[in-house]
């Protein structure tokens, strides 16, 4: 029952990150595609950096979103009719 507990507070931390990293995105994103940006002066190469951030934030949410999905399901069970990302 302990091993449960545990596994629960992992996935419930994991939740809370990509909770944490939807609310970043959507910050970043408003700010990059948005007017605020306009009456700031940023140079290309700092909005070039900005830009592969949120692409990299969004594949790190993907992946975490792809683990949720799995979670707790043994090989056997996601070969049986799910697709195995890796």
């Amino acid at each position: 029952m302990g091993e449960n507990i545990v596994k629960d507070e992992a996935k419930e931390r994991v939740e809370v990150e990509l909770l944490a990293l939807k609310e970043k995105i959507v910050k970043l994103s408003d700010f990059l595609f948005g007017t605020k940006i306009t009456s700031v002066k940023i140079s290309y190469r700092m909005r070039s950096l900005m830009r592969r951030q949120l692409d990299s934030m969004q594949t790190y949410a993907e992946i975490l979103q792809e683990r949720l999905a799995i979670w707790g399901k043994t090989d056997e069970e996601l070969r049986q009719g799910e697709k195995l990302c890796y």
